[in-house]
């Protein structure tokens, strides 16, 4: 179908529209291509410099004072959520401290291990009243550098069965308060020193309640408590243009620009200039796609002559006649005519000589046109 003279008649008969369309394309490369390699641009982004984390547990255990069937005398029960007001009394343990820190650091800690007993209320709204509170300090250990780590471990014993039992008779004395009576063991971690970088001084508390049930206490271990910060800083960051940029905008540029001076140098040695004879043949196929359903392939006897030969001026014409009279348009390529056979007429228009195609010189002559010259 020479799709080739479609896209010359094209650029030919839009040749300012598409030099337009290609500049604006080079330009668009050209504008990828600085925005990616020469001047990128920048945005400020959050960037991680650091993190450190710390960390707090208390661990406890308590031994049996009174042996039964259960339990015998010296058996040591580890980190049980509940234990026996009687046979094991007094609970031993430990709190730790540590911490970790992407960027070093050296910290002093002082704990503090205390017991305290209190009666405490709270409402709907999740506001507390403390009605009475006594604290006994049970422990204290300094660690004076702690790197990264390592652990501060600082140890605690007391008799919770007599602390439960002491709870009871203060609360007693004071007339009996509405608030629930209880008892825990607090640690306080007071740290100074630097972490990543920065200076440190803080107090950190943790709780571990103990909760009387009948004969037995229950422990409320909280378990591992940490605390973390990440520490960030504002940075400006040259902006990641992707493939799409610094490596389209080049290659369209370089395309575009190819483009162009391809249709200057067609328009300047012809090659875009479409004939009329090319013109009329592009018409012609135009038409002949349109109006394919009414067209049928064929060859035409060269003995058979019509009375009379009416000639077409277009296809189009040629196709109302065969719809007029119910017949079908006959397209002989080797007349290079299109027939509409009637009984007493035909009617002929002949089409335009494709480009490029020589005619034989010795091909018979088309009896049609000796028909004419008869008439004549």
């Amino acid at each position: 179908m020479g799709w080739g003279r479609w896209l010359r008649r094209a650029a030919a008969d839009n040749l300012r529209v598409v030099v337009v369309a290609v500049v604006l394309v080079a330009a668009l490369g050209g504008y990828l291509t600085y925005a990616a390699h020469v001047d990128p641009g920048s945005t400020m982004e959050t960037r991680e410099t650091a993190r450190w984390e710390s960390s707090g547990a208390f661990d406890h255990r308590a031994t049996v004072v009174n042996g039964t069937d259960v339990y015998e005398t010296g058996t040591v029960l580890e980190n049980r959520s509940v234990y026996y007001t009687r046979l094991t009394p007094r609970l031993n343990g430990s709190f730790t401290y540590g911490y970790t820190a992407s960027d070093g650091g050296s910290l002093a800690t002082n704990t503090t291990v205390s017991l305290v007993m209190r009666s405490v209320s709270t409402d709907r709204d999740g506001n507390r009243t403390v009605y009475w509170s006594v604290e006994e300090r049970l422990n204290q250990r300094r660690a004076e550098s702690l790197t990264p780590g390592d652990r501060a471990r600082t140890p605690f014993s007391t008799n919770v069965t007599g602390a439960i039992e002491r709870a009871q008779r203060i609360d007693e004395r004071l007339g009996g308060t509405p608030g629930d009576v209880g008892v825990a063991l607090v640690a306080r971690t007071t740290v100074t020193g630097t972490r990543n970088g920065q200076q440190v001084d803080a107090t950190r508390t943790y709780r571990l309640p103990i909760v009387a049930e009948g004969g037995t206490y229950r422990v409320e271990d909280p378990g591992l408590v940490t605390e973390s910060e990440v520490q960030t800083e504002r940075v400006r960051v040259a902006v990641d243009r992707g493939p799409l940029w610094t490596v389209g905008g080049p290659l369209l540029g370089v395309l575009a620009v190819g483009a162009l001076a391809g249709l200057v140098v067609g328009k300047r040695r012809g090659t875009l200039s479409v004939s009329t004879g090319e013109r009329a043949w592009l018409a012609y196929r135009s038409e002949r796609d349109e109006f394919d359903e009414w067209i049928t392939t064929g060859r035409v006897p060269e003995t058979a002559v019509g009375s009379t030969v009416v000639d077409v001026d277009s296809l189009e014409g040629l196709v109302d006649v065969a719809i007029d009279t119910n017949n079908r348009v006959i397209e002989d390529e080797r007349r290079n005519a299109c027939l509409v056979l009637t009984e007493n007429c035909w009617y002929r228009y002949e089409r335009p000589t494709e480009p490029d195609r020589e005619t034989a010189s010795d091909e018979p002559a088309d009896p049609l046109d000796d028909a004419d010259q008869h008439e004549e």
